[in-house]
Order: C-alpha cells, then sequence, then structure tokens
C-alpha cells in the first residue's frame, strides 16, 4: 500500500515539472504581440526555466543537507506555485523573466530529489517508474499545450498562471502521503559530490543536454513552424498537442519495454532514426509527412527522456548516489539544452525562416548517435536495465 502511494506522489509531483515551460509556446504569438517582442526575447521565456534547471540543481546537494529531500520538495513546489502564479498578477516582459528563473529554481530541485526517492523505495522497478514519471510530465505538457490557447481567451497572463493550482495540489498530497519522515544525515551528504571525473557520467551530460534541446526547440518552434508554413495558430497548437501525447505515450512505454528486452544502446539508436526521419518529413509542405513528422519525433523524443533519467540511476548505488549521479546529469545537462532555444531564436530572426532550427535537430540527434556508437557508450551492457 505504502509503495501505491508512493507511485501517486510521483506522478502528482511531476505532473507539475513541465507547465510552466510547456505553456508558453502555444501563446507565443499572443505574446510577442501584447508585448512588442522579437523571437530571441520570446525565446528566453522557455530557455531560461531550463537554463536555470541546470544552473541551480548544482544546490541540491546543500538543500538536501540542510533540510532533508521530503522537506526540499514541498519547499519547491510552494516556490514553484507561487513563482507560476505571480504571471496572472505580473505580466510585463521583466516579471515573467523572473518568474521563469523561479519556476526553473524549483524544478531543479525537485527534479534530482524526485529520482533519489524513486531509488529507494523501487529499486528494482526504476524503469517503470521513470515511465510514470516521464508520462505524468507529459500529461501536464499537452494539457498545457491543449488549454492554454483557449484559457487565453480570458487572458494570457491567466492562461499562464492557472497552472499554479496544480503545485498546490501536489504540496498537500505530498505532505500528506509524506508525513514525518527521517531525514539523510548530514555526514552522509557532505562525504559524497557530484562524479566529476567519470567520463561515463559526461557522457550522460551531453545525452541529457541533447535531447533536452531538441525537446524544448520542438516545443518552442514547432507552432511557428507550422503558422509559416500556412496553417492557422489553433491548428497548429493542435498539433503541438499530438506531438506532446505522443511523446507521453513513449515515454512511459519505452523505459517498461527496456525493464526487460534490449540494451540502452540500441533504443537510442532506435529512437534516434525515428526523430531524424521526422525531421525529413517536416521539411516537406505536405499534410500527411508533417502529420508523420511530428508522430515520428514524439515517439523518439519520448524515449530519450526517460532514457536520460535511467542512465544515472543504473550507474547509482543507493538513492544518495542517485541524486548526485542525477543532479550532476541534471545540472549540466540542461545549461546545454537550455541555451539550445535561445540559439535557434537568433537564428531564425537572422535567417528569417523556422526551417532552421530542423537543421538544428538533425546536428543534435546525429550528435547523439555518434556519442552512443563510440566506444562502450553510456553504461556497461552486461548490468540489466533495471539496475540489479
Amino acid at each position: 500500500m505504502k509503495n501505491k502511494k508512493m507511485v501517486l506522489v510521483v506522478f502528482i509531483v511531476a505532473l507539475n515539472l513541465r507547465l510552466g515551460i510547456s505553456s508558453i509556446p502555444p501563446l507565443i504569438g499572443l505574446i510577442k504581440q501584447d508585448l512588442q517582442l522579437n523571437n530571441f526575447q520570446v525565446s528566453l521565456l522557455t530557455s531560461i526555466p531550463v537554463i536555470c534547471m541546470g544552473v541551480m540543481a548544482f544546490g541540491v546537494k546543500r538543500m538536501q543537507q540542510q533540510i532533508g529531500r521530503d522537506r526540499s520538495i514541498l519547499f519547491c513546489l510552494f516556490i514553484l506555485a507561487m513563482g507560476t502564479a505571480s504571471r496572472i498578477i505580473f505580466s510585463n516582459y521583466l516579471s515573467l523573466v523572473i518568474s521563469a528563473v523561479v519556476i526553473g529554481f524549483a524544478i531543479a530541485i525537485i527534479g534530482p530529489l524526485l529520482s533519489s526517492l524513486i531509488k529507494e523505495y523501487f529499486p528494482r522497478q526504476t524503469g517503470l517508474l521513470i515511465g510514470v514519471y516521464s508520462i505524468s510530465m507529459g500529461v501536464g505538457s499537452a494539457a498545457a499545450s491543449r488549454f492554454s490557447l483557449s484559457l487565453a481567451d480570458y487572458s494570457w497572463p491567466i492562461a499562464l498562471g492557472i497552472w499554479s493550482v496544480l503545485a498546490i495540489v501536489a504540496g498537500v498530497v505530498w505532505s500528506f502521503v509524506m508525513g514525518k519522515k527521517t531525514i539523510q544525515s548530514s555526514a552522509s551528504i557532505t562525504s559524497s559530490g557530484f562524479p566529476l571525473k567519470k567520463l561515463q557520467a559526461w557522457k550522460m551530460v551531453l545525452f541529457f543536454g541533447l535531447q533536452s534541446g531538441m525537446f524544448y526547440g520542438v516545443s518552442t518552434w514547432l507552432v511557428e513552424l507550422l503558422v509559416q508554413k500556412g496553417f492557422s495558430r489553433g491548428e497548429a497548437s493542435q498539433y503541438l498537442t499530438i506531438f506532446v501525447i505522443v511523446q507521453m505515450i513513449f515515454s512511459f512505454v519505452i523505459p517498461v519495454l527496456m525493464d526487460h528486452w534490449g540494451n540502452t544502446r540500441r533504443w537510442i539508436l532506435i529512437c534516434g532514426g525515428l526523430i531524424l526521419l521526422g525531421v525529413g518529413c517536416l521539411l516537406t509542405n505536405t499534410l500527411f509527412l508533417l502529420i508523420s513528422g511530428i508522430v515520428l519525433i514524439g515517439f523518439g523524443l519520448g524515449g530519450y527522456f526517460p532514457i536520460a533519467m535511467l542512465l544515472p540511476l543504473q550507474a547509482s548505488e543507493d538513492p544518495l548516489e542517485a541524486s548526485l549521479w542525477t543532479g550532476m546529469v541534471q545540472s549540466f545537462g540542461y545549461i546545454v539544452g537550455g541555451l539550445i532555444p535561445i540559439l535557434l531564436g537568433i537564428a531564425v530572426d537572422i535567417f528569417r525562416s523556422f526551417n532552421v532550427f530542423l537543421y538544428v535537430m538533425i546536428i543534435l540527434c546525429s550528435g547523439i548517435l555518434l556519442l552512443t556508437i563510440q566506444g562502450r557508450g553510456y553504461e556497461n551492457d552486461e548490468k540489466s536495465q533495471s539496475g540489479e
């Protein structure tokens, strides 16, 4: 029964980890027009939280040492709710940037600590629980993509800030289920650190950063690409929702399959091939191929995110080590991933074409495939996919 409650906790907390970012792309056109922004400026609203998720993840160890994992997550859920709700009241550009920093900080702390919780309660079912983690984030992204534009009929600040309600609900559920837990000893936390000297960890960083950059690149610019191809903003937002739903489904299916069949390298190559095929479809103007491309990219990126989350859990031996490996991978990885949409925004302003983001996608995906093919990849294939 306790573990069933923990599955609920993982789901409800992870549900909030993309809402503050995924609610922006459907509203980019409205925000640009209302605040008179260019593509570079508006790209910061999705990139800043991601970069902050990287920079501020370095604080995971210190916060865990000071107040413990469980209280840290509860505190950050409160911060996440406040940062998101502030968008209703303060809707100028500077306030949106500040809220993006606050949201990025909260997600930066929650993510690695939630992975630590999974390692503690489900050491032999990490694939399944990372699937739950991933599909929950996907549900949040799909909801934000689907309903943000409709909520903007009231006002776009309300469409951005209303998602704070879910963070409040998550905080209540967390408090109810977790209760009073024993805090990890400061000594054990102090004696450990990021695995900075391990090549395996740096490969994971690159993989996490490149796949993150692709996901946030698609999330930020797919709607604008389709609008440029002649779709209405409403139709383009619906296709973004299709991408998110496909990504959500396979972010659950693939890690579950990995618990039973195949090694990690094989799944990375399969997903990468589908992404490249999907990007090729998006370079056309044929409706069937465009939809096929969106689905294929959703499939591939749906597999890449949970794989990126699983790799540090497979490399670690206990919950504390899992939080440190995950903290390092997400710290540097999200910095890389957050810079990519910014660079794409600059490139779009220069070349006046959203196709440029597709060419960058080809480069990023090819980089992952080359990194995977070289040497022994990210892990020992002899090690089972469940971390046993």
